[in-house]
């Protein structure tokens, strides 16, 4: 079990528990750069079928649910937050997803669109590989990306990992893996 309350920082980006606090900088944080590079086919429809109302409903329904199942995993969400702004940046890990191996964790990252191109997304892996490798038996952490996804091939490869072939995704869609040995 993680302590809830556990945060990682490197000194100018600090990772913690995503909360319901968030949804407001959440919401900003969806563009059409996150919906297509980050949402499953068709996500993209049912978001904008709903209100707005309902929009805000939806994600402060999700941020409970991922406060609350935050210490026992197998997945983890985190806001990665500067000193003078909170939720730059979105990362998760996730050690029960099907598309990778047993052992190893699946990671995914966005940043907010006010706070990109600023490397606050690879400091967020960095941080969440230190708290894979200190807090679960995570092997290594694997990155699946559409093959135009410049900005987190950007990251794969600044933190370290190496290509790790293509493969179809459950859509259909071509995706490049990556791959880090985390220990």
């Amino acid at each position: 079990m993680v302590d809830p309350e556990v945060r990682y920082s490197d000194g100018v980006l600090s990772i913690r528990r995503q909360t319901c606090d968030d949804l407001e900088q959440h919401l900003g944080a969806i563009d059409d750069a996150q919906i297509v590079l980050l949402w499953d086919p068709g996500h993209r429809e049912l978001w904008e079928a709903l209100s707005p109302a309902e929009q805000r409903e939806h994600q402060c329904a999700h941020l409970q649910r991922v406060s609350e199942g935050f210490g026992p995993g197998p997945k983890w969400w985190f806001s990665g937050d500067v000193v003078d702004a909170r939720y730059v940046v979105y990362v998760d890990c996730d050690l029960a997803c099907p598309e990778v191996p047993p052992g190893a964790a699946n990671i995914s990252y966005a940043c907010h669109p006010a706070h990109r191109r600023r490397g606050y997304a690879t400091r967020a892996v960095r941080l969440v590989l230190q708290f894979l490798t200190e807090q679960t038996s995570a092997t290594e952490a694997w990155f699946a990306m559409l093959p135009d996804n410049e900005p987190s091939r950007r990251v794969a490869i600044a933190i370290g990992a190496s290509e790790h072939g293509r493969a179809k995704d459950r859509f259909g869609r071509t995706l490049v893996r990556y791959v880090l040995a985390l220990r």
